[in-house]
């Protein structure tokens, strides 16, 4: 009896904060990247399965990167914020002083709405760059499977810049409250 109270006494050990550039890179490679760039994808499929034959040229390719790049930015901020902040609060990653965040961090503004404008904005111009050398670099036009894959990709990088700013905003704010 008494090993079953003291057992249940104690409190379990505190797990150790990962460093923030770990938690940086897993969140923004994996978590905001690769499966940004899963969804994505599927969307795009999803959306024009019913047109198998459609060619897609450099106005096609354009206009959808552009509108994607808008709304990644836009909605990956929105609900990142709030998650990484909860991660903050718990103490998930160690995070950084402010003051140390260099690079592109420091394009990052410490205010939610230009924050959320600086993100969108590279957000798409991500989307745009990496698309457009890709599209250099494949034979036009595309067919809606490869346009589907050349999507996924490029969504993955957008996201992953996306969340590294958004996480520098979260850090750079001070705020771990929602």
């Amino acid at each position: 009896m008494a090993k079953s109270v003291a057992s249940s006494g104690a409190a379990a050990p505190a797990r150790p904060a990962k460093p923030f550039n770990s938690y940086l890179l897993n969140k923004c490679i994996i978590g905001y990247g690769v499966i940004n760039g899963i969804i994505n994808a599927v969307i795009f499929y999803l959306l024009h399965m019913g047109e198998p034959e459609a060619l897609l040229g450099h106005a096609d390719i354009f206009h959808d990167f552009a509108l994607t790049g808008v709304l990644l930015g836009l909605l990956l901020f929105v609900i990142v914020v709030p998650l990484t902040r909860m991660d903050l609060r718990k103490h998930v990653f160690a995070g950084p002083n402010a003051a140390n965040l260099g690079g592109a961090a420091s394009l990052v503004p410490a205010s939610y709405a230009p924050a959320l404008l600086v993100t969108t904005v590279a957000a798409t111009v991500t989307l745009m760059g990496v698309g457009a050398f890709a599209c250099v670099l494949l034979p036009l036009p595309l067919t809606v499977t490869a346009m589907m894959l050349l999507k996924g990709v490029v969504c993955a990088c957008a996201g992953g810049v996306a969340g590294y700013f958004t996480i520098c905003y979260v850090v750079r704010s001070g705020k771990s409250e929602a």
